[in-house]
């Protein structure tokens, strides 16, 4: 009787494992070593990045994004709120040639401006946040959204301006993406 509860206890066991392991998926990393930057005299700057992921990808489903990056808000005081919002840019656009006004229809870029991923920053000094991209990955990976990248603006309701480090030590990318992802097979 002893071995018997004995067996079944190690396939319990051998089955968690292996639903672990799927569980945990595969990760690739894609770092951004400069994103594009389009400034308005009195609107601010935008932050463009698209990494090389090839979207869409039907094979995968998505368990888990994120986007590192270092920042440091502008202060002095121990009261800072600041408000980093990500959305994902709707017409394709080329680091070579675009502008606040150019080559979009919007100043600014031209983006869906459903909050998909939003990261309030409430301290101060050098810090790394990380920004969960899961549902936007999500709909670029199965097709919903059209894949030209993504753009990071700070808040209008941000009480200081913020200022992107890369890596945290400077030597480092200026923002990372990492997708965990589980691949399904192709029907």
């Amino acid at each position: 009787m002893r071995t018997k509860n004995s067996n079944t206890i190690v396939m319990a066991f051998m089955g968690l494992a292996i639903l672990s392991s799927a569980a945990a998926g595969n990760e690739i990393a894609y770092d951004i070593q400069t994103p594009t930057i389009i400034a308005s005299d009195d609107l601010g700057s935008h932050y463009l990045a698209r990494p090389e992921v090839n979207f869409p990808d039907t094979t995968m489903v998505i368990d888990k994004a994120i986007l590192e990056l270092w920042v440091e808000p502008q202060t002095e005081d121990t009261i800072t709120f600041v408000s980093i919002r990500v959305y994902p840019i709707t017409i394709d656009w080329s680091s070579d040639a675009v502008s606040w006004t150019s080559p979009w229809t919007n100043p600014g870029g031209d983006f869906d401006d459903v909050f998909y991923a939003e990261y309030a920053i409430g301290s101060t000094g050098a810090q790394e946040i990380q920004i969960d991209l899961t549902d936007l990955c999500m709909r670029w990976a199965d097709g919903r959204l059209p894949y030209y990248g993504f753009l990071i603006a700070v808040s209008e309701v941000s009480l200081v301006a913020l200022e992107f480090l890369n890596g945290g030590d400077g030597d480092g990318p200026w923002g990372t993406l990492r997708i965990t992802y589980t691949s399904m097979p192709e029907e």
